[in-house]
């Protein structure tokens, strides 16, 4: 079982969400995403967006908005927000929140 992260668009984030997620409720504020492959299968998505807080938005902070992994995948949901903080940070993002 190997875990690989990939690169993803907004389209796939979003069915890929509405397939899976207990509440499909519209991925808003995407700044970018990324994804996540079990021996070459999609086994979950992360989005990294505007913060919705006004206070939080300094154009210096990323927010969390969603990540969501299939049942059965231990430690994805971990891998899917150290990569989108490592963007974040790689992008110029000095704070992450969730």
């Amino acid at each position: 079982m190997t875990y690989t992260i990939v690169p993803c668009f907004l389209g796939e984030v979003r069915r890929f969400v509405a397939g899976h997620h207990r509440h499909a409720d519209p991925v808003v504020g995407w700044l970018f995403g990324c994804a996540i492959e079990r021996d070459g299968v999609r086994v979950g998505v992360g989005v990294a967006g505007r913060p919705t807080a006004r206070g939080l938005q300094d154009g210096y902070t990323v927010e969390l908005t969603r990540v969501c992994v299939l049942e059965d995948n231990r430690n994805a949901c971990s891998m899917l927000y150290g990569t989108l903080c490592r963007a974040a940070k790689a992008l110029g993002y000095r704070k992450a929140v969730t």
